[in-house]
This record gives C-alpha cells, structure tokens and sequence, in this order.
C-alpha cells in the first residue's frame, strides 16, 4: 500500500483518468446513437458510460483506503452531508413536481449528490485550514476564485471579441477545467493546498 501522503496525487490522477474515459463514452455514445444501426453494438456503446461510473467508485473506495483516519472521516462527513442534501432535494422535488415544476430523472439526483458532495467537502476543507489561520484559508480560497472565474470570464470574452457565442456548458467545462488545474498544483505541490 503507498504511504498516506502520496494517496491524494495517486487519487487526482487515477479520478481524472476515469473522468476522461466518462467524458469519451459520453460523447462517444451520442454519436453512436445518430450514426450505428447494428442494435447489439449500439447498445453495448449506449451502455459504456456505466463502465467509468463503477470505476469512479473504484477510484474513490481506493482513496479512502489509503487515506488516515482524519482524512477518512472527513471524507464520511462530507459525503453524509451531501446524501442529506441530496435526499431533501430529492424528496421536495417530487412535491413540486405535483404543481408543475418539471420531471427530473435519476441522473439529476446523482448530479446534486456530486456537487452537494464537493461542497461540503469545500466547506469542511476550508474549516479545517482556518484553523491553521484564517487569513491564509481565505487567501487560498480567493485565489482559486479568482483563477477559475478570471479564466472562465477571459475565455467568454475572448469568444465574445471573436464573434463566438459561447454556450453556458462550455463555460461550466472551462471553469471546472481551471479548477482541477488548480487543485491539481495544489495536490503535487509542496504545501498541498489550494
């Protein structure tokens, strides 16, 4: 087993790796649907994207193995909070439905469970290095803000200058890219926070 300190650089790589091989068989399986009449193989690339959802498990049980205890319970509370999160919205949001609101199908709950997931694993990360000093947590915290928005906002005005309209999900992907570029210094680096 590799010592707890390398758990989170091996984790940031082996995520990333299954969140490109998820990315392929998305868009893969899009074309796929438009363009391949032959119903076994069709069906086979429709279905792939499970694939890198079970290997994302895989990659996330292996980290918590190798993490210690600390880290470990941070990774349960944060993960508590958002299966809370998660089961309130998902619980209010058929109600709504009852009054118009639209149809959501599973894919929205595994949506809020992941960003309601990040979040809290944010919030307690951000508790917990305010405890070395609050200046330098909120420093960090401004400065990767200022890296994924200043990045995200000169790419919309670069595209805007150019005469490109930029769609809302480009710029989701863009500012998601930024931040694990910046998580991803901050995990190889020395000091190990963002």
């Amino acid at each position: 087993m590799p010592p707890v300190a390398e758990a989170p650089k091996r984790y940031f790589i082996e995520f990333n790796a299954v969140m490109v091989l998820y990315a392929a068989t998305v868009i893969g399986r899009k074309y796929v649907v438009q363009n391949i009449d032959n119903s076994i193989l069709r069906d086979l690339i429709v279905a792939s994207p499970v694939l890198p959802v079970i290997l994302t498990a895989l990659v996330v049980y292996r980290f918590y193995c190798r993490m210690d205890e600390y880290h470990k319970r941070q990774l349960l509370e944060a993960l508590a909070m958002s299966a809370g999160v998660t089961a309130v919205f998902v619980a209010s949001w058929g109600f709504l439905e009852d009054i118009g609101a639209p149809k959501l199908g599973l894919m929205s709950a595994w949506i809020v469970i992941a960003v309601s997931w990040a979040g809290a694993a944010l919030v307690i990360g951000f508790k917990d290095k305010a405890i070395d000093g609050a200046h330098k947590a909120i420093r960090r915290s401004l400065t990767t803000l200022a890296v994924v928005v200043g990045g995200t906002a000169s790419f919309a005005g670069i595209g805007i200058a150019a005469g490109f309209a930029t769609p809302f999900w480009e710029l989701a992907l863009i500012a998601i890219a930024l931040l694990i570029v910046r998580i991803g210094s901050a995990v190889f680096s020395k000091s190990g926070t963002c």
